[in-house]
């Protein structure tokens, strides 16, 4: 019970230690930062029992009356407050609150008591850890704040974080196409500190730069760059382009504006956004102002004839023109800093002006290009009006078409998506992002799992996939051992996904892994759970009898894809358990034939690897087929560790879709020591 009167001075909340988990967790399928917290004496103060804490909270941070929290309605956080909540509980609110007043969507959090009193776990979602972090240590120091009424900074607070934002999330290009990946359920794994992001796993994969891709020409880049050379590509393929000349001193500039009449347009030959270029030049001294400006960045300057009207920026990908924009430049000056008004049109943009910009895309030799063009009306042909085409841009934003200043915005991330990774049946969508993924299979437990990987590594290959295998053996490609050692963790898993020679992979993991770093993948085909054992070993993270490794172990069988399959040891029944949770198909696999798990299992039509006497039976249903003996199917090179191991193996490579005779002989040739 709390003592009567509070005292005048709170210690701080004691931050024990914090975990970041970058992939699916006891917690959720994203990434979190997970915190274990000491109130300390606050245990015994809930917020109703600290005087003036509610009031200071909310006049700070009034947005938080949009939390829902478990009561599920607006305002129901708030209600929480006032009826006693504990501080744990309200820093989660008050981390989530900072991050979307700086512009991150955080939404997900959960405070957990553990099994020491005054001591609880707290999670909140955030897609990079070291903005993680700054939200931690601002939402700390505000409760901090509030709950011994200090005053508190709270847009400098925001701002810390909306700079933490700034310095380590995706630029706008590049995060619209993760976004419309994700949508589809693609995997991503952001390559560097920058926008180097690779969509999907292993030999599936297409990686994108902002909004170049691994398709993207390295040739076409560099032709889109040299503006001359472009545009004589381009005029030979009979794509109308304005009259143009290479000079080379402000004299010539002069001399060949006088010549085109005036007005001209003065750019580099290879600049890029627009730099150095000046357009609508109607005197002389504006012709070699703009020489000048054009001079300091390349060596050669291109005077090119004005074309009157409006110019247009369409964009086009795999061949078609999927959004176009209209800009407006303030004072005729193309300036790169100016503010341009953007007016989406493309909804306007006639067939033959589309069929003209994809035409000079496939010219310069890009995969996706900004074309930008001049003409008075998009809707109309451009030869008939004087049009041209100005440019081939690589590498082309995505900003003003995802945000035009005015119309409707474009799905330009989705165009993108379907771009890398197109729907060969368009009447049956790709929702699980299949496409993008390889054939994955996760295991866990602690029963001989490497020797599972390992066969099932050895089964995948000689079905014709280049297979990788991360496990407590070490990591391995095609059989052969590329480094030694316990690859349980993390970042031997994320090391196989992003090899692209990996056209599959055999992952073991372990609770602890999971406990300390999460999944290092998001989805997986096959998920299997041999065991639940090692419980004894994880008091730090508050697992303390053998039923805590149900909300450990079933993360293996939550990530299953709705068109793969669990593979679970119906000889342990907290494992059988599991199958209630697994979006796919279930294998049970049993010493014992007559397991009344797996009868209910064959009942429905579902499928098992059984023991009948001494042979190994593949069922499904009422159907029956005999694999061989134990005895038979033995590796040559090596022992099998135990029999649940051999039937975990086998039902695994069933799940695969690997055919008993290739099951029989590839564990028959499977070199255990290799």
């Amino acid at each position: 019970m709390a003592p009567t009167q509070a005292p005048s001075t709170f210690p701080d909340i004691r931050l024990l230690r914090t975990t970041y988990l970058r992939g699916p967790s006891i917690w959720t399928y994203r990434p979190v930062l997970e915190v274990w917290l000491d109130l300390g004496v606050l245990e015994d103060y809930p917020s109703n029992l600290l005087p003036g804490f509610n009031e200071r909270l909310t006049n700070w941070l009034p947005g938080l009356v949009e939390h829902h929290c478990g009561v599920g309605y607006r305002g129901g956080f708030l209600e929480r407050l006032r009826d006693g909540t504990w501080c744990g509980h309200v820093l989660e609110h008050t981390i989530i609150e900072l991050l979307n007043l700086a512009g991150m969507a955080a939404e997900f959090g959960q405070t957990r008591s553990t099994s020491q009193r005054g001591v609880y776990r707290m999670v909140f979602r955030c897609p990079e850890e070291s903005v993680a972090q700054v939200a931690l240590a601002q939402g700390h120091a505000l409760i901090m704040a509030a709950i011994n009424n200090r005053p508190f900074d709270v847009q400098q607070a925001v701002a810390a974080i909306a700079q933490a934002i700034e310095e380590r999330y995706l630029g706008p290009s590049t995060a619209c196409i993760v976004h419309a990946a994700t949508q589809r359920r693609i995997p991503f794994i952001r390559l560097n500190d920058g926008n180097l992001v690779q969509l999907g796993y292993g030999a599936a994969q297409r990686r994108i730069w902002s909004t170049e891709t691994d398709m993207t020409s390295a040739i076409g880049m560099g032709i889109s760059e040299d503006k001359d050379l472009a545009k004589q590509l381009l005029k030979a393929c009979g794509v109308p382009v304005p009259e143009w000349e290479l000079v080379y001193s402000a004299d010539q500039a002069w001399e060949e504006a006088d010549y085109m009449g005036l007005p001209v347009t003065i750019k580099p030959y290879n600049s890029n956004k627009g730099a150095g270029v000046s357009v609508n030049l109607q005197d002389e001294a504006a012709v070699r102002a703009a020489y000048a400006q054009a001079r300091e960045i390349t060596r050669h300057v291109m005077v090119e004839r004005h074309i009157p009207g409006h110019v247009h920026r369409l964009l086009v990908v795999g061949g078609q023109v999927v959004a176009a924009t209209r800009g407006q430049y303030p004072g005729g000056q193309h300036d790169p800093r100016a503010k341009v008004v953007t007016i989406d049109c493309t909804a306007q943009v006639h067939p033959e002006v589309a069929y003209m910009a994809t035409l000079a895309t496939k010219v310069v030799g890009l995969d996706i290009a900004g074309v930008d063009l001049v003409c008075s009306d998009i809707s109309q042909p451009l030869q008939a009006q004087g049009g041209a085409i100005l440019e081939v841009n690589a590498g082309p934003g995505l900003l003003m078409h995802l945000q035009p200043t005015q119309g409707v915005p474009q799905p330009v991330g989705e165009a993108i998506v379907q771009h890398l990774f197109p729907n060969a049946d368009p009447a049956h969508p790709d929702k699980e992002g299949l496409a993008a993924r390889i054939p994955l299979v996760g295991i866990a437990g602690t029963r001989h799992n490497d020797w599972i990987a390992r066969l099932v590594g050895w089964l995948l290959q000689l079905s014709g996939r280049r297979t990788g295998v991360a496990c407590s053996q070490g990591s391995f490609l095609n059989g052969r051992l590329t480094q030694a050692g316990d690859h349980t963790r993390w970042q031997a898993a994320h090391r196989l996904l992003v090899n692209r020679l990996a056209q599959a992979a055999v992952i073991q993991t372990t609770a602890r892994s999971i406990l300390e770093e999460g999944l290092a993948y998001d989805r997986c085909q096959v998920g299997v759970v041999t065991d639940m054992d090692g419980w004894e070993a994880l008091a730090d993270h508050d697992v303390r009898e053998p039923s805590d490794m149900r909300r450990v172990l079933r993360c293996q069988i939550d990530v299953v894809l709705s068109q793969g399959v669990g593979v679970l040891n119906a000889d342990e029944p907290a494992v059988a358990e599991l199958a209630e949770l697994c979006d796919g198909q279930v294998i049970f696999y049993s010493q014992d034939a007559a397991h009344p798990v797996v009868a209910a299992h064959r009942a429905q039509g579902g499928r098992a690897v059984l023991l009948q006497g001494d042979a190994v039976v593949l069922a499904q249903g009422n159907l029956e087929q005999r694999l061989g003996s134990s005895v038979s199917l033995c590796p040559v090179q090596g022992p099998v560790p135990d029999l649940p191991s051999l039937l975990a193996a086998i039902a695994t490579a069933w799940a695969l879709d690997i055919s008993p005779e290739l099951i029989t002989a590839g564990i028959k040739t499977f070199d255990t020591q290799a």
